[in-house]
């Protein structure tokens, strides 16, 4: 295996454990045993577990920023968007199995190193940004009922994902996050 294989195979399994079991639920045994390599060669790619979690945290925030600009791009309103966005965190569940790696990380936030910490900040200024965006496109175009302040419905909207994921990881049940969810895409124009 390649070493770029072995690094993307560690940053896989590394993100698979997080969602799963949160940031301090593995070891870098747990990683040899599922890779198959010795924990030196572990780190060898990443010399500490912070610089792994900070790794995967930036790859995780590339990825959802370019699913969020898909969204831009493919839908036709804004209610569309914000829909979508709804439902990507609703799909980051599982069926209520894991968490999206922002929440899942943010359970142990003040374990986690400060590189780690300020690669979940920046994620989340970014989705505060991209929802922002969409809340001053919905107030010109009158989608969102009731629409005060676009930077505090970003803000809101982001807080009400994250804790609707966390309050239906605690159910085990998806009602648990559409129940959390529905007076906001009430609040939407329908598409």
């Amino acid at each position: 295996m390649s070493a770029k294989d072995t690094k993307t195979e560690l940053m896989d399994v590394a993100d698979y454990l997080v969602r799963h079991k949160g940031a301090d639920g593995f070891s870098y045994s747990d990683l040899s045993s599922v890779v198959g390599i010795r924990k030196a060669s572990i780190h060898h790619h990443f010399p500490t577990k912070a610089d792994l979690l900070t790794a995967i945290m930036q790859r995780y925030d590339s990825r959802v920023m370019e699913d969020l600009e898909a969204f831009s791009a493919q839908s036709r309103t804004v209610s569309e968007k914000l829909r979508r966005f709804v439902s990507f965190y609703r799909d980051a569940l599982n069926g209520g199995d894991t968490l999206c790696m922002c929440v899942a990380y943010t359970v142990t936030h003040s374990e986690l190193a400060e590189p780690t910490q300020a690669a979940i900040h920046t994620f989340r200024s970014r989705v505060a940004q991209w929802l922002k965006t969409r809340f001053d496109e919905a107030r010109q175009s009158k989608e969102v009922k009731d629409l005060q302040d676009p930077g505090a419905e970003a803000a809101a909207l982001l807080a009400l994902v994250e804790g609707a994921q966390i309050a239906t990881r605690i159910s085990g049940d998806l009602a648990s996050y559409d129940a959390a969810t529905k007076l906001f895409l009430d609040r939407l124009q329908a598409a």
